[in-house]
């Protein structure tokens, strides 16, 4: 017998099928001891007494998989088998569907109705992943991918999907995700906002800088995420954007390591314009960076600026110090229906703008009369669009520099009746409740993490008639909504997939909810100190 204290015990369950195993199985005795048996033993079953001691054990499977496995591993679910799976639908995040034996697999680049033969690359408690290895039966969907870099690169996870089709898949997966997490029943959910140009598309894109000698920067690779593959041709970026990536590729390519930044973030501008870098690495930027940084800008014009940030902690993910300009401007020109504006490089903006603009219109249409208290305003694009017929807007944002561009914007596009403020969104919800405060219609449009911890519940003492949150996280959302709909004080009218990211398994969304009051709440309201 075998010491092993990790292993906790579990309820003996029906054993449907075993299928032999590279691996050897294992009998569960108790929480202390485990026994061995050879993969070919077929007369033992769950509930089957221990040779040892007598007592009912459970199958478990030991070899290189680690922790305690559940018996559907014994249906051949475990990282290194082949197995042949059907594919029913496309989970959030792109993975394509199978069950084997209850147990759900993740297969990448699968399409919903095909066969493929699978090999299982990973295995959790609740889920296996596993690549294709070959498609014994394609689905009538399956279309071919336009871009050379598909079958390698890790982005564009529905390339091979008809559009119509994305869409629709898109739509279901938010209506999942509601029910699942949000535990919300039967949500409306309106068909998906698509985009008018699929490809081509992108005015902003972040890039990767490879670690590896003689690699520049790129994408993450579909087998290999901690690799950088080169994108010369994908097909995401407009072709300002793609112009200059080629270039900047050919010259950080033959950098060494400590010369490299981490990440290259460009931005193309309103028009036919050049783009703008932003630089992301360790430090000050090196004396060669700077030479080349200046040769885009002033020598091969294909950048109208070049700007640097130093980044600490593991994977440079904490800004330090203010910007560094390197070259030319540190701004970037959008347009957005009839608003012009003026962002910082590294500012965060969308990266659709024309869907983005159809959203923002949807958005300011929603508002009725009374005041809008905005979250997360950044440089103002969408609090333009709420200042329609004359209404006032109270803009909160906790980055300084994004505050400043956004106070500029709507005072260059004649903008009136915005206050805009600085502060943390946790930090302006308990304000505003100390002090009584509350708003017609709360907007919001956080971050991929959604609201902070009891944010939904504050929020939902704000409001008085409407919350519109527009989330780039449908899974986020729903937690959110979750809380809010908990305090009984509001329903969800509907949700609005859009397809601001075409080809990815991105999906933005906009929740519309309404007061459950049978008539409004008072409109008094207080002074901010």
């Amino acid at each position: 017998m075998v010491a092993h204290p990790l292993i906790e015990l579990q309820t003996p369950g029906a054993l449907t099928e075993r299928k032999r195993s590279p691996y050897t199985h294992t009998i569960l005795a108790d929480a202390d001891f485990v026994e061995e048996v050879p993969f070919d033993r077929t007369d033992l079953s769950h509930g089957d007494l221990c040779l040892a001691c007598g007592r009912p054990g459970l199958w478990l499977v030991s070899g290189p998989t680690r922790g305690m496995i559940p018996p559907t591993d014994l249906t051949g679910a475990l990282p290194g088998n082949q197995l042949e799976l059907e594919i029913s639908s496309l989970a959030y995040g792109g993975g394509g569907v199978s069950r084997v034996h209850g147990l759900v697999v993740l297969v990448d680049r699968a399409v919903p109705g095909e066969r493929v033969l699978a090999e299982i690359t990973h295995r959790s408690k609740r889920f296996a992943r596993g690549k294709i290895l070959r498609i014994l039966s394609p689905s009538p969907e399956r279309g071919e991918a336009p871009c050379r870099h598909f079958r390698e690169c890790g982005g564009c996870t529905y390339q091979a999907l008809d559009y119509a089709l994305q869409l629709r898949t898109k739509r279901e997966q938010v209506k999942d995700l509601l029910e699942r997490i949000g535990r919300i029943p039967n949500p409306v959910v309106l068909p998906t906002l698509g985009s008018d140009h699929p490809l081509r598309y992108r005015q902003r894109m972040s890039y990767e800088v490879a670690a590896q000698p003689e690699v520049g920067i790129g994408l993450h690779r579909l087998a290999e995420p901690e690799s950088v593959l080169e994108v010369p041709d994908c097909l995401l970026p407009v072709e300002e954007l793609r112009v200059a990536y080629r270039r900047i590729l050919e010259d950080l390519r033959p950098l060494p390591g400590p010369a490299r930044p981490h990440r290259v973030e460009l931005h193309a501008g309103w028009g036919a314009r050049a783009c703008v870098a932003l630089l992301r690495g360790a430090g000050s930027p090196s004396p060669t960076v700077r030479r080349l940084a200046e040769g885009w800008v002033a020598r091969e014009g294909i950048l109208q600026g070049v700007t640097w940030i130093s980044e600490e902690g593991p994977g440079g993910i904490v800004e330090k110090g203010s910007p560094i300009l390197l070259a030319g401007a540190g701004t970037v020109e959008e347009k957005l229906g009839e608003f012009l504006f003026r962002i910082p490089t590294g500012s965060f903006f969308q990266a659709n703008p024309p869907l983005a603009a159809q959203v923002f219109e949807i958005m300011g249409a929603k508002c009725g009369p009374g005041e809008i208290l905005e979250l997360y305003a950044g440089v103002g694009a969408l609090t333009l669009f709420l200042t329609e017929r004359g209404r006032r807007v109270v803009a909160v944002e906790g980055r300084e520099e994004s505050l400043r561009a956004a106070s500029e914007n709507a005072r260059s596009n004649g903008v009136r009746g915005v206050e805009f403020l600085l502060l943390d969104v946790g930090e302006a919800l308990h304000r505003w409740i100390r002090q009584g405060r509350r708003f017609e219609t709360v907007v919001l449009d956080p971050p991929r993490t959604g609201l902070p911890h009891g944010g939904a519940r504050r929020l939902a003492r704000l409001a008085i008639s409407r919350i519109l949150y527009l989330s780039c996280d449908p899974a986020t959302l729903a937690r959110d909504l979750r809380e809010l709909l908990e305090t009984g004080d509001w329903k969800l009218k509907e949700v609005l997939p859009v397809d601001l990211f075409p080809q990815t398994a991105a999906i933005e969304c906009l929740a519309e909810l309404e007061s459950a009051a049978s008539r409004q709440a008072p409109r008094s309201r207080t002074s901010p100190a």
